[in-house]
């Protein structure tokens, strides 16, 4: 299989060629196409990819892509030593991100719904999201307060709340789930 070139901009990654777009977005919707937040299917998909570095990372691990930046192809653990410098938490969103792929749902970005992803069991387009993910460190605390305010913005986008709690050092998470209940 040929790996699908990837180019390296910021924090964001590009799939230039539209065959490649369209195999990658359709393994599982992965990326957005530029220009067309919302497509339908992989046949929506007729412009370059646009991939998160998490997404990214994911991929290059599964050998779907190899990243590229001014025009050097990075490895593995230069593309990581770029991304934590790039995204703060790295390496808690990605220990998340990774697991809840590998259990077969499609992880998307959460920033509209206030939290670090949205998280889909057939696919945007398909559904919404049914859930929202605020990913934190094991070893960290929360206020009530924080609690509250992650609860309200899940339920009054109708979604189920759910603590992603990693440690990232061994790659293990541990979710709690909340839902609204009225009495």
């Amino acid at each position: 299989m040929t790996k699908s070139p990837a180019y390296l901009f910021g924090d964001r990654l590009v799939i230039f060629s539209i065959d490649d777009a369209k195999r990658i977005y359709s393994k599982s919707f992965f990326g957005k196409p530029l220009g067309n937040p919302k497509p339908k299917g992989a046949e929506d998909i007729n412009r370059a990819l646009e991939l998160s570095l998490i997404e990214g990372l994911y991929l290059l691990r599964k050998g779907e892509i190899e990243v590229i930046h001014e025009e050097k192809l990075l490895s593995e653990e230069e593309f990581m030593k770029y991304a934590k410098l790039a995204i703060p938490r790295f390496d808690i969103l990605f220990t998340v991100y990774n697991d809840l792929r590998e259990k077969g749902f499609v992880v998307r970005s959460g920033i509209k719904f206030g939290a670090d992803f949205a998280i889909y069991t057939l696919g945007p387009g398909m559904e919404h999201a049914p859930y929202v993910v605020i990913c934190l460190d094991a070893n960290s605390s929360i206020t009530a307060n924080q609690l509250m305010s992650f609860g309200r913005v899940s339920h009054s986008t109708r979604k189920k709340l759910i603590l992603a709690m990693t440690n990232a050092k061994i790659g293990s998470v541990k979710y709690i789930m909340f839902k609204w209940v009225k009495l």
